[in-house]
């Protein structure tokens, strides 16, 4: 006995709702397929450009105290223009890479004389250092020994550097100037430890 018109056409009906489905359901698979593909690209892509931008160091040494301290982990942009007070990261001889505070840039002439930086023998406040040199001349000691670069100019393509640890840190004072070769880039941020997250 032959089916129905009206059981044929549901029977096809259905076969046709279900081939939809299907080809809904191979369609979104694709479409999702491709977005994870899109965004994968998208993330590798944006690690390697930030990469070629972008470098994470670690501090070694005291010189940076109370800025930076050993261990800390800071955000390196490279190739970045430095100005003055900014914090370089650079090495000496291919030896551990340093972070100092960019203190004389070319062309200029540099001295302290009673805890007061003189930049072409204008005085230049150091607002980062008033609690420790307010704290140092209570105790009878300047911050930063008075020391003269005589009317020597610092040549183009080379830095001034100094330690914010003055009586302690090494810095251009004892290894001299340091080469914009040698310079990596700036210090953008500081990302460890995590409760000490801040900007420079």
């Amino acid at each position: 006995m032959s089916q129905k018109p009206a059981a044929k056409f549901r029977q096809g009906k259905k076969k046709s709702i279900t081939s939809k489905k299907k080809r809904r359901r191979k369609q979104r698979s694709r479409f999702l397929k491709e977005l994870f593909l899109a965004l994968a690209g998208g993330s590798i892509l944006a690690i390697g450009l930030s990469l070629a931008f972008v470098t994470l160091l670690t501090v070694h040494g005291f010189s940076m105290v109370p800025t930076l301290r050993e261990g800390d982990k800071v955000l390196i942009r490279k190739n970045s223009e430095l100005r003055r007070f900014d914090l370089a990261s650079f090495t000496l001889g291919g030896g551990i890479p340093q972070v100092r505070r960019v203190i004389g840039l070319p062309g200029e002439t540099i001295r302290y004389k009673d805890d007061t930086l003189y930049v072409n023998n204008q005085p230049v406040d150091e607002k980062f250092l008033v609690a420790a040199i307010n704290e140092s001349q209570k105790n009878g000691r300047n911050y930063t020994e008075d020391f003269v670069k005589k009317a020597v100019i610092i040549p183009k393509g080379y830095y001034f550097v100094l330690g914010d640890n003055r009586p302690y840190a090494t810095d251009s004072r004892h290894y001299g100037l340091v080469a914009k070769g040698n310079v990596f880039g700036r210090v953008t941020t500081q990302i460890f430890p995590f409760n000490e997250v801040k900007s420079f």
